[in-house]
């Protein structure tokens, strides 16, 4: 039994407020979590990426449907260690994925945090509780596979549209809210110059071949006007059509149980999956330096390059077999 159920019937108001009341002598007390988080985010909906605001909107629903299911007030000193694992609880009993779990314990860290920095009371053991992740399951494209797509021809005009869209963010590394933007100013000389719209960094790629001629084909007009949930659909009717059909066998775990699922490849083949693919092709051909690609992708730390790229223990062996090193 949970120390939430425990605890619930112990105050004659029947909530469970969680506070631990040493720090009640701090100002700025007995603020709602909920609406500390909604005066925070809103005013800056408008500058910051277009999933802030609905990322606090989805922990908001969660926090919000806690606390109505088991009648309890959150407050901002109300989130310390023993509600955090009583939401972490929560949270699995809904059969939610571990991942997505930990992603929105980090955002009610992350706004405790702040809390405490505008000087609202906080319980400092919130920072104690911990969850365990798991390595998200992705797929990526190899350059044959790329190449398989873009001169496949059994494709009606639209989905050929769509196509060259997507091949053009396989080999620019680029986010599908910044690939699916450029136009004919981005395309100086052989290089692709951009400020990507999530961190506002400013890459340069150089154009492949592919994209070159994509940009002759469209004359710099490059397709566009999906959202990313419409893209998706066509992307996965065209990679199916193309017969993208290997099994591939992902393992997660989902609430408390052991989840093995076995899908088609084009099943998993999403805009993200262009981003991945290219930064993942690059390191593959053993030429360039993990800091060389990391200046195109963006990525500001080898810890979370190599996380982010699909490379396996048979990769590596294949890349150093070659070397001179294993020779007399």
């Amino acid at each position: 039994m949970t120390a939430l159920k425990v605890l619930k019937g112990n105050f004659d108001s029947g909530k469970k407020n969680y506070i631990n009341y040493t720090t009640q002598s701090e100002s700025k007390k007995d603020v709602l979590f909920t609406d500390f988080i909604t005066n925070t985010v809103d005013p800056k909906q408008k500058r910051m990426s277009e999933n802030y605001a609905k990322n606090y909107k989805t922990l908001l629903f969660h926090l919000n449907n806690f606390s109505e299911e088991y009648d309890v007030n959150i407050y901002t000193n109300s989130v310390n260690e023993e509600f955090l694992d009583d939401f972490i609880t929560y949270l699995e009993e809904k059969n939610y994925k571990l991942n997505y779990i930990n992603f929105l314990i980090i955002l009610t860290k992350g706004m405790v945090k702040k809390a405490a920095i505008y000087g609202y009371a906080v319980d400092p053991s919130f920072d104690d509780v911990k969850v365990k992740t798991e390595e998200s399951f992705s797929v990526y494209l190899s350059m044959n596979e790329i190449t398989r797509i873009y001169y496949y021809d059994k494709l009606s005009p639209i989905q050929k549209k769509w196509r060259d869209l997507f091949v053009l963010g396989c080999l620019t590394g680029l986010r599908y809210s910044d690939y699916s933007s450029l136009d004919s100013s981005n395309f100086q000389g052989d290089f692709i110059v951009k400020t990507t719209k999530k961190t506002g960094i400013k890459v340069v790629i150089p154009e492949h071949d592919y994209v070159k001629e994509i940009y002759n084909k469209y004359e710099g007009k490059i397709p566009n006007g999906l959202s990313l949930q419409q893209f998706n659909k066509h992307l996965k009717n065209i990679s199916r059509e193309i017969g993208f059909n290997d099994t591939v066998i992902i393992n997660y775990i989902k609430g408390r149980k052991s989840i093995t699922e076995i899908k088609p490849k084009w099943k998993l083949i999403t805009t993200h999956t262009a981003r991945r693919s290219f930064a993942t092709n690059m390191y593959l051909t053993g030429r360039m330096k993990t800091f060389e690609i990391m200046a195109i992708t963006g990525h500001t730390t080898e810890k979370s390059f190599f996380k982010y790229i699909k490379v396996t223990k048979e990769n590596i062996v294949n890349q150093i077999a070659g070397d001179t090193f294993f020779r007399k």
